[in-house]
């Protein structure tokens, strides 16, 4: 069977179990444990803080982000402020175990149109990934130079079904620039806990596209605490960058609260 083939029964199997899933009561917030993001912002004054560690690994090297923190600050109702700090630890299959600084990402959302429960709601969310040490460009743990990701986030909901889409342009200032899409929805099988699954897709240049495909969940430990699982691979790109396993485990925190947003807002 062709890869195309293969593929476009893949994406049409999972379509099939997200629709099985249809929530019977979420609440619209996308991002972690998630790569795609949607229109979701925290709420004025209110603080999203997410502790994390990240693993990904392919047939070259294990990469290790831990701590990675990724603090979001709701700037009136519809403004989020984004600043990510993570700290690496890579392992090449044939080689020492290298640590330092990644890169920073600083972004701001704007949900210009829209809000959790009503039909659409739309956001742009430009986001500056820049280097923090260059000794972690001199041991190959991040590309030199800056990269600016431009996308915009879309949820619909019909009822009690939520899809969320994003798509972006990807600027890099020492590579091949690219396209970023995905598009992800959400089951809440009880009032603490929800089901997630996503397609997201990354292309650089003239590269083949690397689509991975992400499971999760969130646990509502307490009205302040999230616990957040995922774990994915990647079905396509380029054969050894590709990642064969990712997994992302987290604490979310909502200070003080999550922001209770109600229609006119």
């Amino acid at each position: 069977m062709r890869r195309s083939t293969r593929q476009s029964f893949l994406v049409a199997g999972l379509g099939l179990a997200l629709a099985a899933f249809t929530p019977v009561r979420a609440r619209a917030q996308g991002g972690p444990p998630l790569i795609t993001d949607d229109p979701d912002t925290p709420g004025p004054g209110h603080w999203e803080i997410n502790v994390s560690a990240f693993v990904e690994k392919n047939r070259r090297e294990r990469r290790l982000e831990t701590p990675r923190l990724d603090i979001n600050y709701g700037l009136g109702p519809r403004i989020q402020l984004k600043l990510e700090l993570p700290w690496l630890r890579v392992r090449d299959t044939a080689g020492p175990t290298r640590t330092g600084a990644g890169d920073a990402v600083a972004g701001v959302k704007w949900r210009f149109a829209g809000q959790e429960g009503q039909t659409l709601a739309w956001s742009v969310y430009p986001q500056l990934e820049f280097n923090l040490d260059h000794a972690s460009v001199a041991k190959g743990l991040v590309e030199e130079g800056r990269q600016l990701l431009l996308p915009t986030e879309v949820t619909l909901e019909m009822g009690h079904f939520e899809v969320n889409g994003e798509v972006g342009r990807n600027l890099v200032e020492h590579g091949r620039s690219g396209w970023i899409y995905g598009i992800s929805t959400e089951a809440g099988v009880s009032r603490r806990l929800e089901l997630l699954a996503e397609l997201h897709g990354e292309r650089r240049g003239s590269e083949p596209t690397e689509l991975i495909v992400n499971v999760g969940a969130r646990q509502k430990l307490t009205r302040r605490v999230i616990l957040m699982l995922a774990a994915g691979k990647a079905v396509s790109g380029p054969a050894e960058e590709r990642p064969r396993l990712l997994v992302y485990a987290g604490l979310q925190l909502n200070l003080p609260r999550q922001y209770p947003f109600k229609a006119g807002r």
